[in-house]
């Protein structure tokens, strides 16, 4: 029953990046999985090896046999120019994926309790936001406190590119001892972690370097390694300096008291990353004196004007306030300045006479802060729904010109949202030259967004429509990147079906589940809804903050 519920968790919560507008969701899936899985065995979609010769002496060790597949890429921003690729998966091995983790999840927990030098608990449950338990970015702002507090130097540093860079083959080694592992291939042959290796191979063309960045299989994936590693240099460090170290994920922030044991610190953790295929960032590490490290005085900034200027974000003080946040995002471009001013402006109602003053803010902001982009267009699409004001004109023409530039680039997740929001305003939008890029671009939810906005008869040029049937094949649809637009374009009537591929057993199983994935009926939640739900996920985090303190300073919070 447990391993049901986590899978189901897992494959409704955490299936599709989060990066994805809200009509893309994963719940109808997660919920009928068990059904599915058990549909595509019988149709032999995959075959679990659990008589071959080579497991058949092995207790509990068998494979799988099924094709492998391309991910779907979604390029998003990052801090300053750096960007990141995020992935929607090919359902089949994604949900094998969850299926292993879930139903040995005491296995993975075992794993997982190496875990040495990180507070964030990989639990998993349909209850969280995501289907894994969110970070607690606060607490580890009050852990680093405490460690700058009581050291001397620090030392800071993270990994280039830590999921792109994950050797898949590491997950063995994490698990079970890198040196039993590659002394003794063949006994370890169809074990849990062989099997998880194999799987997220089988999501990304059987590749074994780098794993899907969007699932939340991945951030278990990367934690069974992370726990191993914190295992692995706890033996080289001083015990003793635990409570003087954090990891959050894969960025370190470590206290010491003197240079040398600073650099001895630094270099027993390149190496013990490096004997997993891993690199330090040498941009993002740094050894320095306690004294000199100097918080971002962005933060203090917006809190003194804030603080010193009390009343309501209206008029003048809105106009102010705005202001200064667009000059300290061009000052501090590698700082998430405006997605923190978002988060101000969601807590203060809008007054009518500033829609005007507020839309120009985002739409320069989409300029100035492009990784804030899901929350700009959420902010847009419930101003006009809160207000009925806003300049519907003014942003699809900003927001077409926008997006056209961006699918130039490449930059497909800026894309997508800005023609989702002039999608949701419902307005026409010029859309012949967006239409010939989209040939061109391998995305299904790029397509999808456009097809439904056709549908809505809200494009002025034609889709590439014979294009996109021509393209999806059944052969295709098992293995690439067009499953997703041939399952959402066919079920929902958008193109046409000519080869009868929804009764082939890969759809035909999802759909007779009434499984759903482009939901046209969802729109963004909104903001006081947003708000309420924050303040509950940020009560529950106060209590672990208040753990930590209990245990760090000696009392509880909640006494005094």
């Amino acid at each position: 029953m447990w391993g049901k519920n986590r899978l189901e968790a897992l494959l409704s919560k955490g299936y599709f990046p989060k990066e994805l507008p809200h009509v893309f969701t994963t719940q109808s899936f997660g919920a009928n999985s068990i059904d599915i899985l058990k549909e595509w065995e019988t149709a032999e979609l995959f075959h679990k090896c659990d008589n071959d010769k080579k497991y058949k002496k092995k207790n509990g060790s068998y494979g799988y046999k099924l094709r492998h597949s391309e991910l779907e890429t979604i390029s998003t921003p990052k801090k300053g120019f750096e960007r990141r690729n995020v992935h929607i998966t090919h359902p089949i091995p994604q949900s094998l994926l969850a299926y292993e983790l879930s139903f040995n999840w005491k296995a993975v927990q075992k794993w997982l309790s190496r875990q040495t030098y990180s507070m964030d608990e990989i639990k998993i449950s349909k209850n969280h936001p995501r289907s894994i338990k969110g970070i607690v970015f606060e607490l580890h702002r009050v852990k680093q406190a405490y460690i700058e507090a009581t050291s001397d130097w620090l030392v800071k540093t993270d990994i280039t590119r830590f999921y792109p860079s994950i050797y898949t083959h590491s997950i063995p080694w994490a698990a079970y001892g890198k040196e039993k592992v590659k002394d003794n291939l063949k006994s370890y042959e169809g074990s849990l972690a062989d099997r998880l290796d194999f799987l997220v191979r089988s999501c990304n063309r059987n590749q074994t370097v780098g794993i899907p960045i969007g699932p939340e299989t991945s951030r278990v994936l990367a934690e069974i390694i992370s726990s191993r590693i914190d295992s692995d240099f706890l033996e080289l460090s001083d015990p003793s300096m635990r409570e003087n170290v954090d990891r959050l994920q894969d960025d370190w922030f470590i206290g010491l008291k003197d240079l040398e044991s600073a650099e001895t610190t630094l270099a027993a953790i390149t190496s013990v990353y490096r004997s997993y295929g891993l690199d330090i960032n040498g941009s993002k590490t740094s050894i320095s004196r306690v004294v000199t490290h100097a918080k971002e005085a962005w933060i203090s900034e917006i809190g003194a004007f804030l603080s010193h200027r009390p009343g309501p974000l209206i008029g003048a003080r809105l106009r102010e306030f705005l202001n200064l946040v667009l000059r300290l995002q061009t000052s501090y471009e590698n700082q998430a300045v405006t997605n923190y001013a978002l988060t101000v402006l969601e807590n203060h109602k809008s007054s009518k006479s500033d829609v005007a003053e507020l839309e120009s803010f985002l739409l320069k902001a989409s300029i100035v802060s492009p990784g804030s982009m899901s929350r700009i267009c959420e902010l847009l699409l419930n101003l006009d729904f809160d207000t009925n004001r806003v300049s519907k004109k003014r942003i699809c023409s900003r927001f077409t010109e926008l997006a056209e530039r961006n699918l130039t680039n490449g930059n497909t997740y800026e894309a997508i949202w800005q023609i989702y929001t002039i999608r949701g305003l419902g307005i026409r939008m010029k859309t012949g030259k967006i239409s010939e890029m989209a040939k061109n671009i391998p995305s299904s939810a790029l397509a999808l967004v456009l097809l439904d906005m056709d549908k809505r008869g809200l494009c002025t040029g034609s889709l590439p429509k014979a294009y996109w049937e021509d393209k999806i094949t059944k052969n295709g649809v098992m293995t690439d990147w067009t499953w997703l637009l041939a399952y959402e374009g066919f079920r929902n009537g958008w193109l046409n079906d000519a080869k009868n591929i929804m009764n082939e057993p890969f759809f035909k199983a999802m759909n007779s589940c009434g499984v759903v994935f482009y939901d046209p009926k969802r729109n963004v939640p909104k903001t006081a809804k947003t708000v309420f739900r924050r303040s509950l996920v940020r009560s529950f985090y106060q209590r672990e903050i208040a753990k930590f303190l209990l245990h760090t300073r000696g009392f509880d919070m909640e006494n005094y």
